[in-house]
């Protein structure tokens, strides 16, 4: 056998798994089904109508114990 042979024969079973991967995964996609029902989702309280505050310092800068808040600033 020659190279070329061998290269070709390896080209067609690559080919060949390639398509049978491809059959193999639209068989196991059962799109002749009925959709999945929607989910139930729990309601959230209702936000607050303010968001709280950041802590500032007496400069207006936030606070170091604002560890949980986010600031910024438009520029």
């Amino acid at each position: 056998m020659t190279q070329r042979s061998v290269r070709r024969r390896v080209l067609v079973g690559w080919i060949a798994l390639v398509l049978a991967g491809a059959a193999f995964t639209l068989y196991l996609d059962d799109s002749t089904s009925a959709p999945p029902r929607p989910q139930h989702w729990e309601r959230a309280p209702a936000p607050a109508d303010e968001p709280v505050p950041c802590p500032t310092q007496s400069d207006g800068s936030v606070a170091p114990t604002a560890s949980g808040c986010t600031s910024w600033r438009r520029g």
